[in-house]
């Protein structure tokens, strides 16, 4: 079957089943995370940000070819979560400026998009790292350069350039050693790959080879509440997610917990999954329930009384009119006790997120608005979650900063050393500056067997990280974080702060501390509760 041009309804076929084929795959996707912890999200972020692409089009009337790609451009860049997903809204912004003023894409123009996604894909990063989805996607653009007067069939041009990405994928363990070490390919890459497979056996009229298998834990709608009137609504959120590696969670206690805080609560467990439905006022609250079991997917949320048509006045709760500040701060936040020392600090807004739960630049723009300030200071707390962010502050129509904390405890200092009486831009430099001086640990568990920097991890060890590295293995969580505290600490180190995990019971915090205080008599020790799942301790030293 020959092809000559791509005109919207195809393309935008062709977005279509590049999403579908990233939902079927993106498992395989999170599980190519070289460090073997609980928190692989790569895939889940990409497939997230394009299926939020693919629900605007929805919207489409007609499909106009640079429509159909402005549409699915835009939605990807508020829908971004994680750095791949603001690459791969990068990308596909670049192909729709490609198609502008075109009704139709010939070799030339399908050439041209693929050329203009890695041109503003390179654009958007400050330091392109050889060996990821930026390689991919510059090799395939450099393939379709060099060859598009090979080709007049779009079909056999698009599918050789998608050959030449899969080539490039399968060498980037050579470009990174890291990925070489853990015997995987770059899993940003990969997803990437997967987009371009569906999308060119879209264009092809191909079968995927295998439906989305709708079970009982994957439903994208768990409930069905069209039936519901008006007069039934008490609380205002149709609430879902689905909580993953729940290993030995207690179903009855989340369904206890979410009936103090809503109705119409459905709690449903098949083994380390559970699937929850629940009306509320407080959907952040439910995520960070969920959050304490396992890592969080699927997440939604429904105005109830939007569906439901019912007027503004007669909603049971509205918020103020919010206070004119001269300075508001936003906050990402993985639990409730992180949650409640963050509002201490005078942080203003909070996102309920981190790691598994990436916030989109959406989160960021929705939070960005409920706050009437001067300045805006936003606060992401993980590096997976800076490019959504700064994708934040680049069209908020308001003075918004970013931050670029990428641990729990940099927020902590930097919100300390915030000065009021100090003009936005003093205070934007003297937060960041002290943010190189926080050293922060994390103690998680190896949810794979792998070798990394020559350190042989088995399936269950503890594992000390700091500094993006894991420092310390074993089986004690106490005593690989004493271990881990012991290589971070120096002669000058003045204060030690503990941020226990919702996994971690106090009694083992407070035992932690009284080892602490007596190998570092020196040090202040500061312990809190943070509740924060997957992670038994964050901890600082400074």
């Amino acid at each position: 079957m020959e092809i000559k041009q791509i005109d919207g309804a195809v393309l935008r076929s062709m977005f279509e089943t590049g999403a579908k084929n990233l939902e079927l795959n993106k498992k395989t996707v999170d599980e190519l995370n070289v460090f073997p912890v609980p928190d692989g999200d790569t895939g889940t972020n990409m497939a997230m940000t394009f299926s939020n692409s693919i629900r605007e089009l929805d919207k489409l009337e007609k499909n106009d070819l640079h429509a159909v790609a402005k549409t699915v451009s835009s939605g990807a860049l508020i829908g971004a979560r994680g750095n791949s997903g603001v690459i791969l809204s990068q990308i596909l912004r670049g192909v729709a400026a490609a198609t502008k003023g075109k009704q139709t894409l010939d070799v030339a123009g399908a050439a041209a998009a693929i050329c203009a996604a890695r041109d503003t894909a390179y654009k958007a990063v400050m330091k392109p790292t050889e060996g990821t989805i930026l390689t991919v996607i510059r090799e395939m653009g450099e393939f379709a350069e060099a060859h598009q007067s090979e080709y007049e069939d779009v079909l056999a041009f698009l599918s050789d350039v998608l050959e030449q990405g899969k080539d490039t994928l399968l060498r980037t363990p050579d470009m990174l050693p890291v990925l070489k070490e853990a015997g995987v390919v770059d899993s940003g890459g990969q997803g990437l790959i997967f987009i371009c497979e569906g999308a060119v056996k879209g264009l092809a009229g191909e079968d995927l080879g295998r439906e989305v298998k709708l079970t009982l834990a994957d439903r994208e709608r768990f409930v069905d509440d069209s039936h519901m009137k008006p007069e039934d609504l008490t609380f205002g959120y149709c609430t879902e997610f689905i909580v993953k590696h729940a290993h030995g969670a207690d179903a009855d206690d989340l369904r206890d917990y979410l009936s103090t805080i809503g109705d119409c609560v459905l709690v449903i467990q098949d083994e380390d999954v559970i699937k929850v439905h629940v009306h509320t006022d407080h959907p952040g609250k439910a995520f960070e329930k969920g959050l304490s079991l396992g890592s969080l997917t699927r997440m939604k949320v429904d105005n109830m009384r939007e569906m439901l048509g019912v007027p503004d006045e007669e909603e049971t709760e509205t918020d103020p009119p919010a206070e004119h500040l001269p300075y508001g701060f936003v906050a990402v936040s993985p639990g409730e006790g992180l949650t409640r020392i963050f509002k201490d600090l005078g942080v203003t807004r909070v996102i309920a997120g981190g790691q598994t739960m990436n916030p989109s630049t959406e989160d960021f723009m929705s939070e960005i608005d409920r706050i009437d300030a001067d300045h805006i200071f936003l606060f992401p707390n993980n590096g997976n979650i800076i490019m959504a962010a700064s994708q934040a502050e680049a069209i908020s129509d308001k003075a918004v900063h970013v931050i670029p904390t990428k641990t729990i405890p940099q927020c902590v200092t930097a919100m300390l050393n915030f000065d009021p009486d100090g003009g936005w831009e003093a205070n934007v430099e003297s937060m960041t500056a002290v943010l190189d001086g926080v050293k922060t640990g994390e103690v998680t568990y190896a949810v794979r067997d792998t070798s990394i920097g020559g350190m042989a991890i088995a399936k269950g060890d503890i594992m000390g990280i700091s500094d993006g590295d894991i420092q310390t293995t074993g089986r004690d969580v106490n005593a690989v974080t004493a271990e881990l505290l012991a290589g971070m600490i120096e002669p000058d180190s003045e204060l030690i702060s503990i941020y226990y995990g919702a996994d971690q019971p106090e009694s083992a915090a407070e035992a932690l501390v009284a080892q602490l205080e007596e190998a570092y008599p020196d040090c202040d020790i500061e312990v809190s509760e943070g509740a924060q799942p997957l992670y038994y301790y964050i901890v600082s030293v400074e």
